[in-house]
């Protein structure tokens, strides 16, 4: 992907987009965010009663089956928040047609995501326990790591829901749909440091100040934060020429239908 000399779609309108659509949209977002909300509370639930057990290895594949099943939720958030973006008739039926056609896809990328997230931490606590300078240096650059990776998933949902219904639909019958994703995803997000590195920044405010208030995280989080994950998305694949709108009608002049002065 290379950049188009044209103007770039900027970081802030691709905000106030989101932010404009969470407020049209309320009904949808509040109901967004809630379900999410549930299954969260639902999968903490899971976790807290197999730690009971005290076997570290039900409790890892508790907290795996857990996360795998909070991103099958959080496909169907985005997913609406892409038919939000482009007006295309959203409903709480998105979160269906999702399951439906993306249900098998959106587990193997949950399981690839889980799985390297979990690695990338054991090493980050590994190294940063060493009693070695060079091993907690190390530790600390691993850190930068897990932070680019956690950026590059936020674009990762948007691009999947592009791969199917949207940009990428031409590549839907191609094996390495999987592979397709994450490389897109790194590159967007290595590609665009400012841009990803402000998308986080304002996703982890806003994820601190709803973990703060208790009932933002129910009511608002997961709403805004799809909205926005898709909308910055769809802004660097219009920068990219990925995405093509179609032209702003003309505007003509009221002098050619003005009636003559008598």
């Amino acid at each position: 992907m290379e950049k188009p000399v044209s103007p770039t779609i900027t970081f802030f309108k691709a905000l106030r987009n989101a932010t404009g659509d969470a407020y049209d949209r309320l009904g949808l977002t509040l109901a967004s965010s809630l379900l999410w909300f549930a299954a969260l509370m639902a999968a903490a639930i899971a976790v807290s009663a197999a730690t009971r057990t005290q076997q570290v290895l039900v409790v890892l594949g508790v907290f795996f089956v857990g996360s795998v099943a909070l991103g099958e939720v959080w496909t169907g958030c985005v997913y609406l928040a892409y038919r939000i973006a482009t007006r295309d008739e959203p409903s709480l039926l998105c979160f269906a047609e999702a399951w439906r056609g993306l249900g098998w896809k959106t587990l193997w990328l949950a399981t690839v995501q889980t799985f390297v997230t979990l690695v990338i931490i054991a090493n980050i606590a590994l190294y940063l326990q060493s009693s070695l300078v060079v091993m907690r240096v190390f530790g600390v650059v691993i850190l930068y790591i897990l932070l680019l990776w956690i950026t590059a998933m936020l674009y990762q949902y948007p691009l999947l829901i592009e791969h199917v219904f949207g940009a990428y639909t031409a590549e839907q019958t191609k094996t390495g749909w999987l592979r397709r994703v994450l490389r897109r995803s790194l590159l967007l997000t290595i590609g665009n440091l400012p841009f990803s590195a402000g998308m986080f920044a304002i996703i982890a405010a806003w994820t601190v100040f709803c973990f703060v208030s208790v009932i933002g995280l129910a009511l608002m989080y997961t709403g805004f934060v799809s909205l926005a994950a898709v909308h910055w998305t769809r802004a660097l694949l219009i920068n990219y020429g990925v995405i093509v709108l179609p032209p702003e009608p003309e505007i003509i002049p009221d002098e050619q239908f003005r009636l003559p002065e008598e």
